[in-house]
Parts: structure tokens; sequence; C-alpha cells
């Protein structure tokens, strides 16, 4: 099976949260491939971030695939890391899939 990149850009907190809760449901009911999550031009992530990533992720899993989040910059990595979600984190990831 195939991945599929998603550049997360900017910030992803309360304010962004529905337009990429849209994004990522829209990926899962569309595609059949697994979703890796490119981090590389985030600034700023928050619960409500991370709340819609779970989602994403609980959705791909109940279709037996899954997410990868990547290139997570080193400020941001300790959210994940205090949530326990380091088993989704990939930090340097060579992918050669399509962008969104």
């Amino acid at each position: 099976m195939t991945e599929h990149r998603y550049v997360l850009r900017g910030d992803a907190d309360i304010a962004s949260a529905a337009t990429l809760r849209t994004d990522l449901q829209f990926l899962v009911a569309t595609t059949t491939a697994h979703l890796l999550i490119d981090c590389t031009h985030l600034s700023f992530i928050d619960s409500s971030g991370i709340a819609v990533l779970l989602e994403a992720h609980r959705d791909l899993e109940q279709q037996q695939r899954y997410m990868l989040i990547a290139n997570v910059p080193r400020r941001l990595r300790r959210a994940f890391e205090v949530l326990g979600l380091t088993d989704l984190l990939r930090y340097d990831r060579a992918v050669s899939v399509s962008d969104a």
C-alpha cells in the first residue's frame, strides 16, 4: 500500500482545527493509502491540533491503515512526548509520495 503525504503548515491550533479536520477526513475517505503527516513547515501545535491528528489516526486504524507524523521540529516534539504519542513520530523519513 502506498503513502499519501499531507504537509501541515503554520499553526495547528483551535483556529485551524476545523479546516485540518476537513482535510484529513477527506483524505481518509477518498484514498486507500496510508497517511504521512509532514510537519516540516509546522510552527505551532496545541491540543486541538493534536486531537484532530488522533481522530484521523483512529479513522485510519479502523480501515487497517496507519498514520505517521514526520519531520516534527525539535521545539514541537515535546507536545507529542508529553502526551505519549512518540510511536506516531518519524523524525527524518525519506518518502516519495504525492503532496497535499
